[in-house]
């Protein structure tokens, strides 16, 4: 999966937006998501690969991100879902970003800078269409 990188929450208003913006653009995401028949449905739409995945089960979240660059995660709300998609990244070294603009979020993500260091990877919250301007 070299040079891959994957969106998660890809069937949510936002992470679907993404998805297609980012197709419009030439590229070529892997979705994941909870929601198997949600997440195909997207996946379908824009002939893209989709791999179902729960944060709650970290086997599963870990064979999705493997070998991946990056991942944009989509699926809030993030003070829930921001440590265990984060704790896939350490283990797996990939690049975290996500769109939340909540401020617990990017104390906790901040908070593991050194761990993110040791990992190579970047943790980085608030990409998102209203947080970056």
């Amino acid at each position: 999966m070299a040079g891959s990188w994957v969106i998660y929450g890809a069937y949510g208003f936002t992470g679907e937006m993404t998805v297609r913006m980012a197709v419009e653009r030439g590229m070529m995401p892997i979705l994941a998501g909870r929601d198997a028949a949600k997440l195909s449905e997207v996946a379908k739409r824009y002939s893209l690969e989709s791999r179902p995945c729960s944060l709650d089960k970290p086997g599963e979240i870990d064979a999705v991100l493997k070998g991946a660059d990056v991942v944009l995660h989509c699926a809030g709300p993030f003070s829930h879902t921001f440590k265990a998609m984060s704790d896939a990244c350490l283990r797996t070294k990939t690049h975290y970003l996500d769109i939340t603009g909540e401020i617990a979020v990017f104390e906790g993500l901040a908070a593991r800078n050194r761990e993110a260091e040791a990992a190579g990877i970047m943790l980085m919250p608030g990409v998102g269409f209203d947080v970056v301007p």
